[in-house]
């Protein structure tokens, strides 16, 4: 039997397709757009390699959409009729493949944690985990998970800085900032072009208002990431969120325009970067001029791709920003069908969590500010399961302030923005927004040292 490079018995017929297959996990943890075309390679010397037409199938999962679970459950069935019972690593990551392929990302979840019991080696394993716990927003379950097998890692086992940079984001996501960044560091110390690290060291700067310190850490030339997959927006977003805090809307828009959306793709993350980035830019008064229009093509064309709530969220924004209202009806109606999908995490959520959020959408767009506020502020505390980081959910948050202030719910208003700027301080259009809140309170005094505290902020 071979092992792989983290001393993992393996199902494979010749050691030159396990050595492809590594280069190609090698390409995953770095987010390089040649993965799916190098472990084609590791077919080439062994067709039935179990764990490669596992990882096939996980790659596909990534783009999250139900238009892949045909080939998703195909690589199941392939490998559940090459396997015997012995082999329960394999075996245990082919359930998780086929519970991802009926959305069951629960159970997805139970069969990689049952692995990482027994096999604390598996980096596959520990990374689909941390990829798909995520998207059901539980921050504890991410850290535990990843803490729960550190003890087993150091830095002469392969793929050490993948796991320092998974142990970052989550105890980002768990507040614990000083310590995320002394993880994410060590990440970035050994492999400084890891994006998910990077990504997990801009959330702590984010969530401290380290402004500066985010620009210097993202601003790169793009050629820099040319041969990385999609993500790579993401990282942009991140670059433009810094640039927002700052008060520097023309960079932002620039940073929109030429790095997070630069065609209009087939993949969620456009959707949910694009949305996002464009309805923060219209709540600060900046005028996005034409650029919905290609988002909601997106959206219309994904009426019916219900695999993350986070992903339809922002497809409403969208439809609902551009007052395409045949098409609100359209997705709203599949989502209340979509809701009834059994054994599906996301279907599971729908009725009380992300139609209410819709609803406070489309309400919004629709001017009717009160009734944004009825369906938001219930739920202000309670959407972390529709996944996402906290800076992500930030947005349902700055539209709630917006339509608390625009309902003349002052007192609601104030009270959210004290919570944000307390966590958030360095944030000038949340001081902007803040003095004329105390202001129509009638604490002039504080407006004008929240107008100056804006003022201070470059």
């Amino acid at each position: 039997m071979l092992t792989d490079n983290r001393g993992l018995a393996i199902t494979c017929a010749n050691q030159a397709a396990l050595d492809v297959y590594e280069a190609s996990l090698d390409d995953v943890w770095n987010y390089r757009l040649k993965a799916p075309k190098t472990l084609k390679g590791a077919f080439e010397h062994d067709p039935d390699f179990p764990m490669a037409h596992i990882l096939r199938g996980y790659l596909l999962s990534m783009l999250e959409s139900i238009v892949v679970r045909p080939k998703m459950l195909a690589a199941v069935e392939h490998v559940r009729a090459y396997l015997d019972e012995s082999q329960v690593r394999e075996q245990l990551h082919a359930d998780a493949l086929e519970a991802l392929a009926q959305g069951d990302t629960r159970r997805s979840c139970e069969c990689w944690e049952a692995i990482l019991a027994s096999y604390p080696h598996d980096l596959l394993a520990l990374k689909m985990h941390h990829h798909q716990s995520f998207w059901t927003g539980q921050s504890y379950v991410i850290r535990n998970t990843v803490t729960g097998v550190y003890d087993a890692w150091d830095a002469s086992i392969p793929g050490f800085s993948v796991v320092l940079g998974m142990m970052c984001f989550a105890f980002e996501e768990c507040g614990d900032y000083v310590r995320a960044e002394h993880y994410g560091r060590r990440s970035l110390d050994m492999n400084g072009e890891d994006l998910w690290a990077v990504h997990a060291v801009a959330h702590v700067l984010e969530m401290q208002g380290r402004i500066e310190e985010g620009i210097t850490l993202l601003d790169r030339d793009p050629t820099d990431w040319a041969d990385r997959n999609p993500f790579q927006g993401h990282n942009w977003w991140h670059l433009a969120l810094f640039a927002l805090e700052k008060g520097d809307y023309d960079f932002a828009l620039k940073i929109y325009d030429e790095r997070v959306i630069t065609s209009n793709t087939e993949f969620f993350l456009d959707i949910q970067n694009g949305s996002s980035l464009l309805k923060r830019l219209e709540l600060l008064g900046v005028d996005v001029g034409d650029r919905w229009d290609g988002l909601v093509e997106y959206a219309e064309r994904q009426t019916d791709d219900h695999v993350l709530s986070f992903t339809d969220l922002h497809s409403c924004m969208a439809l609902a920003a551009a007052h395409k209202d045949e098409a609100i009806d359209r997705f709203l109606s599949s989502l209340r069908s979509f809701a009834d999908t059994p054994d599906n995490y996301c279907a599971s959520i729908t009725n009380d969590i992300v139609i209410p959020m819709c609803d406070g959408i489309v309400a919004f767009e629709a001017q009717d500010y009160a009734g944004a506020v009825d369906c938001l502020w219930p739920l202000r505390e309670r959407w972390s399961p529709i996944g996402g980081s906290h800076a992500q959910r930030d947005i349902f948050t700055q539209m709630l302030i917006e339509a608390a202030i625009k309902a003349e719910q002052f007192d609601r208003a104030r009270t959210l923005l004290s919570q944000r700027l307390t966590v958030k301080p360095n944030s000038v259009g949340g001081w902007r927004k803040y003095a004329d809140v105390l202001n129509a309170i009638g604490a002039g005094e504080k407006a004008k040292m929240a107008s100056l505290r804006a003022q201070s902020i470059h």
